[in-house]
């Protein structure tokens, strides 16, 4: 049981940190460098569709092993009434907040026909901020944990 609680805090563990660390290099590098024209339509597009797939991967495997572990690790009780378990719940609640901005960050970042990368940029920018603030609370609450 242990061994299967390991693989399923690991694989837990390593998605949070890509799309946590993933938002932020989004976020720091990618819309500045955007806005400054430094990337094309074209490679903001495929910055956008790849980090997109990434989303999708670390929003589903996170649910399922963030639900697998708080199912095997806390009641109900423990969930509501606890230090921790009030920790699990404010990442379960910054998790959603993160996946909600990330999308509405994405429908600004891709280009739309006849806008350039730097105005999608500068049109997402405030949602890729916001992203950045709830990562950096989404790995504070995990170093808590």
């Amino acid at each position: 049981m242990t061994t299967v609680l390991d693989a399923v805090m690991t694989v837990h563990t390593v998605f949070a940190a890509l799309w946590t660390g993933g938002t932020l290099v989004i976020a720091g590098m990618v819309v500045p460098a955007a806005r400054r024209e430094l990337l094309g339509e074209k490679a903001v597009s495929l910055i956008t569709r790849r980090f997109g797939y990434l989303t999708i991967a670390s929003v589903l495997l996170l649910l399922f092993s963030g639900g697998h572990l708080a199912g095997t690790l806390y009641t109900a009780e423990s969930l509501t009434s606890t230090g921790r378990g009030h920790l699990v719940l404010s990442m379960v609640g910054l998790w959603l907040v993160l996946a909600i901005v990330l999308v509405v960050g994405f429908r600004r970042l891709n280009p739309s026909s006849g806008s350039s990368a730097a105005t999608a940029a500068t049109a997402a920018r405030p949602w890729f901020l916001v992203a950045s603030v709830v990562s950096l609370a989404l790995l504070v609450v995990a170093g808590l944990l």
